[in-house]
């Protein structure tokens, strides 16, 4: 038998309708090439393994037994798949037509790329600023500090490529994990996954060590999907919250390799326990002033 073209890992936790509509979605898509597709279920309790079985006979699934988090799943579905090229999504992503081929299209024009990241849009259709760049630690800090409070702020703004008009195809320093493309042996030149991150940033580590190996990750607007944003972790915020704070504690961890590393991880880690701090007393506050106006009397 013939290897797939391409490969395409779906990662999903109790999304079962957004689970449905990508599959859909895949079924409408133009692409004329081999293509396999895997869905990865963290232990869904909502009958997403139960609609892939029954609705998706040609689709494979892998049916975990615990949420093993996002960079063990995807792991697990490179492990068992057999493409050239393949594509990891979030269950709550739909695809245009011709995304597809659009992806492989960069990546047969670029030879360097590793990586390649579509646009991608809100469901209203504006942009969602998925890629970005890799900050200083000045700039992470205002950015970490300021940008929940004034997302106006110029640290932030440089950061997310804001003010950059997503209308061009062009080498990023990093693309979202809510969908992205990789270049098999890219991947396994830089051994797939950092599975130590359990859940945010392991799309940001990815894309370093592809860079630090010579690869490029490209973005291009040709190729474009919707996001619905956080549809797997809208319910576990305060454990979501407290992973990606970890996240980005290990990220900078691995990658500063600046003068007085033990000073300096030091001062980042309190520098990120206080932002979840912040954060979770910023939240706090509002659902105390939201309980609050429900009070009766307080109508």
């Amino acid at each position: 038998m013939r290897d797939p073209v391409v490969s395409i890992i779906v990662i999903n936790r109790n999304t079962k309708e957004f689970l449905k509509e990508f599959l859909e979605s895949l079924e409408s898509e133009n692409f004329s090439g081999e293509l396999e597709v895997w869905v990865v279920d963290n232990n869904s309790s909502d009958g997403s393994p139960a609609l892939v079985l029954e609705s998706f006979p040609q689709v494979h699934l892998i049916w975990n037994t615990r949420n093993e988090g996002y960079a063990r799943a995807c792991n697990k579905g490179i492990k068992v798949s057999r493409g050239e090229f393949i594509i990891f999504s979030n269950s709550d992503v739909s695809l245009e037509k011709g995304a597809i081929k659009e992806i492989l299209d960069c990546f047969r024009r670029n030879p360097d790329a590793g990586i390649v990241g579509p646009l991608v849009l809100n469901p209203d259709g504006t942009v969602q600023l998925s890629c970005r760049e890799f900050p200083s630690i000045k700039e992470a800090f205002m950015h970490a500090f300021l940008g929940f409070i004034h997302p106006s702020n110029p640290f932030t703004q440089k950061y997310r490529k804001a003010k950059w008009e997503h209308d061009r195809e062009v080498v990023v320093d990093w693309v979202s994990g809510a969908f992205l493309a990789a270049r098999r042996s890219a991947l396994e030149s830089i051994g797939g996954f950092d599975e130590k991150y359990y859940m945010y940033v392991e799309d940001v580590d990815l894309c370093w060590r592809m860079r630090e190996a010579g690869w490029k990750v490209y973005f291009t607007p040709k190729a474009r999907v919707t996001h619905f944003i956080g549809k797997s972790s809208e319910h576990a915020n305060v454990r979501m919250l407290f992973h990606h704070h970890k996240s980005m504690f290990r990220f900078h961890r691995k990658t500063y390799k600046g003068p007085a590393k033990f000073l300096v991880d030091l001062l980042v880690g309190i520098g990120v326990a206080l932002r979840f701090a912040l954060i979770m007393l910023v939240n706090f506050f509002r659902k105390f002033r939201g309980a609050e106006k429900i009070m009766p009397g307080k109508q």
